[in-house]
């Protein structure tokens, strides 16, 4: 006990002496001297876009564990360990949950560097149409971010400033309500000041399309389906996007940069660092052989249902291209289960790492499938409502994307049974995606959808996901979703 006493005594009297470890100031990278430069600003948004690209955590596999795989979608393949993973399919987890409490925090981490930008970027001297844009640009990220987990957990946290106090740590839940208040300013700022479209200087980057496609997505969440109509028909009214001929290319490596995407995640393989579109999770484990010897290292842990599989329908092209159940990498044909196929880049085969396609955010289809939902929601199934599903249908069954094909084209559906084929359709197009669990959601059939396919652990409760116990351990100010316990 004295050697800890006069322990304690040195270092309080060690560091009154001005000469003990001083640092000089001037040569730190601190908040003061930063945020000064137009190279500052770019830099805080680059940061924030780093925090997307954060595969593991946000996109693409975080939001995976929660939004494909507790759906009839997706189940663990025989390379899940983590008891977690079981736990979300399964619907056993709780608030000690490791899977839920990383997506969590590298959210909120994120958004921190987004608001960042926001409060910092307004105070340096640049052009004022580059800093609206930048800032529009954080605002969109964070608006995503808040979207995704409004659905998700319900009421959270709404933090808007960049956090520089210890006082301001703790912040209670905030009204999902007004969260999507926020998201709405955020997205409407968003797409008066972003760029009109992407070129080779902005690749990647949000644009007015990117935030009226996803103010289309908020407000049909929200049941308001006139302005969800009315914003996803300003996208499907810009000529600069529209449906790849091809469902198959709309995921090639020589396509990325399609018309389709109105926004995604860039990714960059083959730079041999391994910072591209991670494989391996979704690929079959030693079967398919590589023609310098050995086997593709993938790992069979996120794999499509069979019953998902199996749905398809008798010519559907989307089959082949969201799943492959054999492969030929140059040693003989492999033959395996149902895997993931969507995202597979046969350029990185035998570095898993360095994939170079991008994880698509907002397509063009999701648009017109969310226009003709808006339609039937507000005045049934109309014949531009059918015309938006069939234009998604044709190009699925290989027909010409706007001619009217008797063998595809949905028709003389009543409300009830064409809303019911629209989440079909959504399930077939966005397999992989992570959409299936919002969708579900959204439509009030996540309970029933799931019960029927034999799931009897899930309740009601699971229409949010809890909170992670760690947060609510750290900040008093947050409280449980009801349902759960520690």
């Amino acid at each position: 006990m004295k050697k800890l006493i006069y322990l304690v005594a040195f270092l309080l009297t060690a560091s009154s002496c001005n000469d003990f470890l001083q640092e000089n100031p001037a040569s730190l990278m601190v908040d003061q001297n930063f945020y000064k430069t137009e190279a500052d600003a770019d830099a805080a948004i680059v940061a924030v876009y780093d925090g997307l690209n954060d595969q593991s955590s946000i996109f693409y596999r975080g939001i995976y564990l929660l939004a494909e795989l507790p759906t009839d979608n997706a189940e663990c393949g025989q390379g899940v360990a983590n008891a977690n993973i079981f736990a979300l399919k399964n619907y056993t987890y709780g608030p000690v949950n490791d899977r839920i409490y990383v997506l969590y925090t590298a959210v909120y981490k994120t958004i921190a560097n987004a608001n960042v930008a926001i409060d910092k970027i307004p105070a340096i001297q640049m052009p004022d149409a580059k800093k609206s844009r930048l800032i529009a640009e954080a605002r969109f990220v964070r608006a995503l971010l808040y979207f995704n987990m409004v659905r998700l957990f319900g009421d959270v946290p709404l933090v808007l400033n960049q956090v520089t106090s210890l006082d301001a740590v703790d912040v209670p839940r905030t009204e999902a309500s007004k969260v999507y208040e926020q998201i709405i300013a955020d997205l409407d700022f968003a797409e008066q000041n972003l760029d009109a479209s992407n070129g080779s200087a902005n690749i990647g980057r949000p644009t007015k399309g990117s935030a009226a496609g996803l103010l289309s997505k908020v407000y049909l969440t929200l049941k308001d389906y006139p302005k969800a109509r009315d914003k996803a028909k300003q996208v499907l009214d810009n000529a600069q996007y529209g449906l790849v001929e091809s469902y198959f290319d709309i995921f090639t490596p020589q396509n990325r940069f399609n018309k389709e995407i109105i926004f995604d995640i860039q990714a960059k393989g083959n730079t041999g660092a391994a910072n591209g579109f991670a494989m391996a999770l979704f690929l079959p484990r030693t079967t398919i052989k590589l023609p310098a010897g050995g086997t593709v290292g993938g790992n069979s842990a996120d794999v499509p249902t069979e019953e998902f599989y199996n749905s398809f329908k008798t010519g559907d092209l989307r089959k082949a291209r969201t799943c492959f159940t054999e492969y030929d990498a140059g040693a003989g044909k492999a033959t395996f289960r149902p895997h993931w196929y969507k995202f597979f880049d046969p350029s990185a085969i035998a570095t898993l790492g360095e994939g170079t396609l991008t994880y698509p955010i907002l397509r063009y289809s999701d648009l017109l499938l969310t226009y003709a939902e808006a339609l039937n929601e507000i005045g049934g199934p109309s014949a531009e409502a059918f015309e938006a599903v069939n234009k998604v249908r044709r190009r699925a069954y290989g027909k010409a994307i706007g001619t009217a094909d008797k063998e595809v084209d949905l028709a003389g559906l009543s409300k009830t049974a064409f809303q019911d084929a629209i989440l079909d359709e959504r399930r077939w197009e966005f397999g992989f995606e992570n959409h299936r669990w919002f969708d579900l959601k959204r439509t009030g059939k996540l309970l029933s959808t799931l019960q029927a396919k034999g799931n009897t652990a899930i309740k009601e409760h699971h229409l949010l996901f809890p909170l992670p116990q760690r947060e609510l351990d750290v900040n008093k100010k947050l409280t449980q979703n009801p349902g759960y316990t520690n």
